[in-house]
């Protein structure tokens, strides 16, 4: 077959693996942006395969995604829409690579029931599918595609609220996500009739009622609403208390950036003594310039950086040598002395969500609770090692984060908020 482009067969396995996926994280603001005022009931059922390294098959991954929204705007006609988006990377046995991002032709294409079971019946032709929104169709020929797939136990379920608030914009948004590993097979013309059971599969259904109010202002951040962002993912394992509290101030130019982060970390772990960490840390990063650089410091006297009440400001003022300590965990190996001299000044509007979500999977049980916020801002000053920096599209940020855990997942648990 004749494929986009032939990768080099140094290239990892793993690492194709991990491109395969990349697409597969879930973002439900349509378009990232803030919906308008009104209440909308947005359903997403997803269904995703993998195989590698067969004798005819590099790599092959297939991700399903079907969406139907329910849009009643406070302004303006209410619509229901469906659309079933189907992801297709592949490597044959020769590294010859390609892929295509295609809406699926009718909804008899894909059906699914609950987390037990779905079916992909569907066929691509690069002259006449139509692509995924911003995923323009290239590098494979016309092919059709035939999956199944059978969900195993457990099943992981999180139910999550979210209230946001921005410059007199509010949104509450509840989530019901669940989640299940599944056994699966391919059958595709681009490999031949014959089927090539799944490496790895799983199901998902994500619901979603939101209900808003206001006028967004084109500035306000949806970072964390609607899907995925701060605070995805289950927290700390095994049962216990544990605490995050992150202020964070980036500050973005070409090539590189530059932030100022304090880490507060409290575990409360049962049947055992508590520990706190807590770092300042100061990172600078330049991936163009000769010799490019990736530094992480330990910043252990207050006097060097401050952060402003309410998200207002921050400043670093330290002298960088060899006797700083590295971030933990962190090697920063040689790198010459210098200054970092910047300050931030928020330029707004802050925003903020608050986030209560449930997990169970098993016995397994988690309660998170969380408050993000951020606000634009500007950012200049020097770091010697870079130069001047004037930086207007940076900000700072909070996190605030405190699990509960008790039990403990059984293997196999996917826990998605």
């Amino acid at each position: 077959m004749q494929l986009l482009k032939r990768l080099p067969v140094a290239v990892p396995i793993v690492l194709i693996a991990q491109l395969a996926f990349a697409g597969t994280s879930s973002a439900f603001i349509p378009g990232n942006t803030l919906l308008p005022a009104g209440n909308y009931h947005i359903t997403t059922r997803s269904a995703d395969y993998f195989v590698c390294c067969t004798a005819t098959v590099s790599n092959l991954s297939v991700t399903v995604t079907d969406t139907t929204t329910v849009a009643k705007p406070a302004v303006g006609p209410s619509t229901t829409t469906r659309e079933t988006d189907v992801e297709v990377d592949t490597c044959d046995s020769n590294f010859v690579c390609g892929s295509a991002c295609f809406i699926a032709a009718g909804p008899s294409d894909f059906t699914i029931s609950g987390l037990s079971s779905a079916l992909l019946n569907t066929a691509f032709d690069p002259a006449t599918s139509q692509p995924c929104p911003d995923r323009p169709i290239s590098g494979l020929p016309a092919f059709t595609l035939n999956v199944s797939w059978s969900g195993i136990s457990p099943v992981g379920t999180t139910t999550k609220t979210s209230i946001y608030s921005c410059a007199g914009y509010n949104a509450e948004v509840h989530t019901l996500n669940s989640n299940a590993n599944a056994t699966d097979s391919a059958v595709t013309s681009l490999f031949g009739s014959s089927s090539i059971p799944g490496e790895s599969g799983n199901l998902g259904s994500n619901d979603q009622r939101w209900h808003t109010q206001g006028v967004a202002l084109d500035t306000c951040s949806p970072q964390g609403l609607g899907g995925g962002g701060k605070g995805a993912g289950p927290g700390p394992t095994g049962s216990g208390g544990f605490e995050i509290a992150e202020q964070i101030a980036a500050a973005n130019f070409p090539g590189g950036f530059v932030s100022l982060a304090t880490v507060t970390k409290l575990n409360r772990p049962t049947g055992t003594p508590p520990t706190t960490f807590k770092e300042t840390e100061l990172t600078v990063a330049s991936f163009f310039g000769f010799p490019s650089f990736f530094l992480c410091f330990d910043l252990q006297s207050p006097n060097t950086f401050t952060f402003g009440s309410g998200l207002s400001s921050a400043s670093v003022h330290a002298v960088i040598d060899q006797t700083t300590p590295a971030c933990a965990g962190f090697s920063n190996g040689p790198f010459t002395s210098f200054t970092a001299d910047l300050t931030w000044t928020a330029t707004g509007p802050l925003a903020s969500i608050q986030n209560t979500a449930i997990s169970d999977c098993g016995s397994f049980h988690q309660v998170l609770l969380s408050t993000d916020s951020t606000n634009p801002a500007s950012a200049s000053g020097n770091v010697s090692l870079i130069g001047d920096i004037s930086s207007p599209q940076s900000s700072i940020n909070s996190s605030d984060r405190r699990f509960q855990d008790t039990g403990t997942a059984p293997q196999g648990c996917i826990l998605r908020p």
